[in-house]
């Protein structure tokens, strides 16, 4: 394949084992802002005016990480896959190749 191209597929799957490795780092600050961080409305105190646009702020940060973090997710999640299908295909059709590039030479004796 000279004038062809090449595809360096184990860098697809490092880069791919490196997200996979963030992934789990993100599930551990999901679960430590979801579960970590649980205050009540009264924990932001009593005859405190601004306690409960604090504990609203409080709860509104925690959903917009979990958003995030979700959508990352299914992110990485898609990018993964995808990487993994085209990964696949470059796989099968070198295999593919060398299989008939191994038949013309035995034809060709």
């Amino acid at each position: 394949m000279a004038d062809g191209f090449r595809v360096n597929t184990d860098e697809l799957e490092a880069v791919v084992k490196r997200l996979r490795q963030i992934q789990q780092n993100m599930a551990q600050t999901a679960d430590k802002s979801s579960h970590g961080t649980a205050l009540a409305e009264s924990d932001f105190g009593a005859n405190f005016s601004h306690a409960t646009t604090l504990y609203q702020a409080h709860s509104r940060v925690q959903l917009w990480l979990k958003d995030t973090i979700n959508g990352l997710n299914g992110l990485i999640n898609e990018f993964g896959d995808k990487t993994h299908t085209a990964n696949s295909a470059y796989k099968g059709q070198e295999a593919e190749n060398e299989a008939t590039m191994v038949k013309y030479q035995q034809e060709l004796g």
